[in-house]
């Protein structure tokens, strides 16, 4: 995984692990994406259609406790604690017998050689804070830095170093290097292990100089791993048998046989962990921002404090940015990646002031019902996308003291020029009744993103955190979790030049790597479901998870008509059929999976594309019971009314215009530029023309890959549309992509510029939004522009 499992979130004016599909078989491979979402609209604008997880909480005070609230006033910590979270949290390459752990997972923790070899990975530990609560002890964690490495020595003529190894990590993403340093700590690859794999290594190093040293270097990314149970390995590196031999006198041997276990230190080769960044954040007050009438002079939390580029810049005087990444040329690890972490909250408790003081205790009688929390902060985010320093938000429970994994949505967040905005986040998936902490992050992902999203030349002194707080309402039943690139995706059929062949029903999300120009979208679909007061998902009676979607396919195409569709076929390779009425039909969910087993909490399911094809609407919702036998819906009024999610196979043959929606799921549950869009058709339009086609660009500032250009045909387009209108809203960037690969691969401009090009009558386009320059630049060096 690439570091901090990924998507970013936009914060507006006006945000588990992170899971997302990466293969057919394997729809949880955590990836980075960028997210923008919005504020929600103001109380009551939109009630009926708010998505739950951005609504507002506005019920009565009796159903709600304010658990805690933190102000940091007068310039007070109020026991929060900072944690640079490149740190590592210990040396963990040492000398290990394996006695006790029978061999791993796998059988690869045993000696490569004699009774004892190197080790970098850990035993299971139930005292250790960090150890406590890892899923898959031993092993090696996420984050990981670790160096088994020589100090400089002289050699003469060429060096050889030979040794054994057995490594066992996540492939393509977690690595055992060895290297030497070619002077200055310039440290040059002599071979890369990644995978499961033994090995006799046998490496020459050639060099002028005559003096140098040399390292293996074990890393991970930050998830999946057994830290968090996404990756069980026997991990990370297991060496032994080192020789490093010159054409002269040297000739060093190492096989740890005379070392103590637990030693990280044996003859020249000594383990450590790699240097952390450092700690930035503190606190500030009589902060001024772009716009004075919105100034919050109250204590807020920074992070720029001690800034390693104190650089004061326009239009921030007097304030220091927040650090630029300190490895070569500023865009290299390590780069910032710190937490603040709040006190241990009691869940059980609440303040009465609805300050940082829990003196109340919630009645036994109210603790099964609060199956809510909410958090809210507010924030100051003047963080443009090409800066690449984003805010997170986490929780995590600590039970009898041991904390457990962050968890959260895991996106990125960032916003350019944004004032204050109250973030409220539902966390009601993550927590119980155990108690909890509160974690807010800022990470530069120079070292990740560089010149993929932004160029890194500058940044800003924000985030600015403050008011952060904490409530528990009364809700029962399963509480659900989502991301719309995780969602079915509307799609064009499969074979350009047949129309009625069938039409996939894949996720929106590409599950290929980032650098891969093709695009492979995940075959089946996931969400996240719990139920922490609940007791858990209830079981199935035949088996399998109580938690289930509800399907409905209408043909809604001109005639010849074609029949609805239910009933067993519907089921694809994931989830299994349950039941139908003759409209709607059940699908049971499957427990997600990935490379290392079962998902806690996230399910996956499949429709079967063998049977669709173009005019169906297919509508669809999610429901689940818990052990303690109380239902929900997702969306929550699904089982009385509409909206439900929904894709089309198009083209439906309905309209000759096709309806881009790139601004996503916004304002409203349908999106607000959709809500407007077609209201105007219908009109300006005579029915049935007025049924215009409509592709939802599924969470379009992810960068998903699954703009209309990485599944429309061009055949399709030419055929079937006279007008595209596009609106992006006011999203400024992944709007019309050009197929640039570590982006978003849609070719969208390619798409439009051949669709005008080579259609044999007119055609219109109409890009419309708050930014469109920046769209319309891409399509201004052809003819085809002509067309508009």
């Amino acid at each position: 995984m690439k570091r901090n499992a990924v998507v970013v979130l936009m914060c507006m004016c006006v945000v588990a692990a992170v899971f997302g599909p990466a293969a057919a078989r394997d729809p949880l491979k955590q990836d980075l994406r960028i997210h923008r979402s919005e504020q929600p609209p103001s109380p009551g604008e939109f009630d009926e259609f708010l998505d739950p997880g951005l609504r507002e909480f506005t019920e009565a005070a009796v159903d709600t406790y304010c658990i805690v609230w933190y102000t940091f006033e007068q310039m007070n910590w109020q026991g929060w604690t900072r944690f640079d979270a490149t740190a590592q949290r210990g040396d963990f390459w040492r000398v290990d017998d394996f006695v006790g752990l029978g061999g791993g997972s796998y059988g690869g923790l045993v000696p490569l050689e004699g009774t004892k070899s190197m080790w970098c990975g850990v035993r299971p530990s139930t005292t250790d804070p960090y150890l406590c609560s890892w899923h898959d002890a031993p092993g090696y964690g996420n984050d990981w830095a670790q160096n088994l490495a020589t100090g400089a020595f002289n050699f003469a003529g060429t060096i050889t170093l030979s040794y054994l190894m057995h490594y066992d990590s996540e492939p393509d993403y977690d690595f055992t290097r060895v290297e030497y340093d070619a002077g200055g700590y310039d440290w040059r690859l002599l071979a890369e292990y990644t995978g499961t794999g033994d090995t006799a290594g046998v490496d020459m190093i050639r060099s002028a100089r005559s003096k140098t040293k040399l390292r293996f270097r074990f890393t991970s990314d930050g998830a999946w791993s057994d830290e968090d149970g996404l990756w069980n390995s026997d991990g990370g590196c297991i060496v032994d048998a080192i020789r490093v031999q010159d054409a002269g006198v040297l000739n060093n041997y190492q096989d740890f046989e005379g070392v103590a276990v637990g030693a990280k230190t044996a003859g020249i080769w000594t383990g450590k962990a790699e240097s952390g960044y450092g700690m930035y954040s503190g606190l500030k007050n009589n902060l001024t921002d772009k716009d004075p009438c919105g100034d919050n002079f109250a204590t807020q939390l920074v992070f720029f404090i001690g800034s390693l580029n104190p650089l004061p810049t326009y239009p921030w005087p007097g304030y220091y940015v927040t650090p630029f990444c300190a490895g070569e040329g500023g865009i290299h690890a390590p780069c910032q990646n710190e937490l603040v972490i709040s006190p241990v909250i009691d869940m059980t408790r609440y303040s009465t002031a609805c300050n940082n003081v829990q003196n109340g205790t919630i009645p036994a009688g109210d603790l099964p019902l609060l199956g809510g929390a909410s958090l809210r902060f507010t924030v100051y985010c003047d963080l443009p996308l090409e800066n690449l320093v984003f805010y997170q938000w986490h929780v995590r429970n600590v039970a009898g003291g041991c904390p457990g994994p962050w968890r959260g949505d895991g996106q990125f967040n960032y916003g350019a020029e944004q004032p204050y905005v109250i973030e409220d986040k539902d966390v009601s998936p993550f927590i119980g009744s155990d108690p909890i902490q509160i974690g807010l992050r800022v990470v530069d992902m120079c070292d990740d993103w560089y010149l993929i999203y932004g160029n890194c030349a500058q940044h800003t002194p924000t985030p600015w955190f403050d008011n952060v707080r904490l409530y528990r309402y009364k809700a029962v039943g399963p509480h659900w979790s989502w991301r719309d690139l995780d969602l079915f995706q509307d799609n064009f059929p499969e074979q350009e030049f047949m129309l009625e062949s069938y039409v996939r029903a894949d996720a929106a999300n590409d599950i290929n790597m980032p650098d891969d120009p093709a695009i492979c979208p995940g075959d089946s679909i996931v969400v996240s479901c719990t139920s922490p007061v609940g007791g858990g998902i209830a079981p199935d009676p035949t088996g399998g998870p109580a938690v289930y979607m509800h399907v409905k396919c209408s043909y809604v195409g001109p005639a010849p008509l074609k029949p609805a569709l239910f009933g067993p076929s519907l089921a694809g390779e994931y989830g299994s059929y349950k039941n139908d009425d003759g409209v709607w039909t059940i699908i049971q969910g499957d427990t997600a999976r990935t490379g290392a087993g079962v998902v806690e909490n996230l399910y996956m399911f499949d429709l079967n594309d063998a049977i669709f094809t173009r005019g169906y609407l297919i509508e669809y919702y999610f429901t689940a019971r818990d052990v303690a036998g109380q239902e929900s819906a997702l969306p929550r009024w699904a089982r009385s009314f509409g909206p439900y999610f929904e894709f089309t196979c198009l083209p439906t043959k309905n309209s000759d215009v096709l309806f881009v929606d790139d601004y996503g799921r916004r304002g409203t549950f349908e999106g607000s530029v959709e809500n407007y869009w077609m209201a105007t058709f219908r009109h300006v339009i005579s029915y049935p023309a007025a049924e215009v086609d409509k592709y939802d660009v599924n969470d379009p500032t992810s960068g998903a890959s699954n703009g209309p250009g990485s599944r429309a045909k061009l055949k399709h387009l030419i055929d079937h549309y006279n007008i595209i209108v596009w609106d992006s809203g006011d999203l400024e960037t992944i709007t019309i992509s050009d197929g640039t690969t570590n982006g978003d691969k849609s070719n969208d401009c390619q798409m439009l510029i051949d669709w005008m090009n080579i259609s044999e009558h007119d055609v219109g386009l109409w890009v419309c939004g708050d930014d469109i320059a920046s769209d319309l630049d891409r399509l201004a060096s052809t003819p085809a522009l002509a067309h508009l």
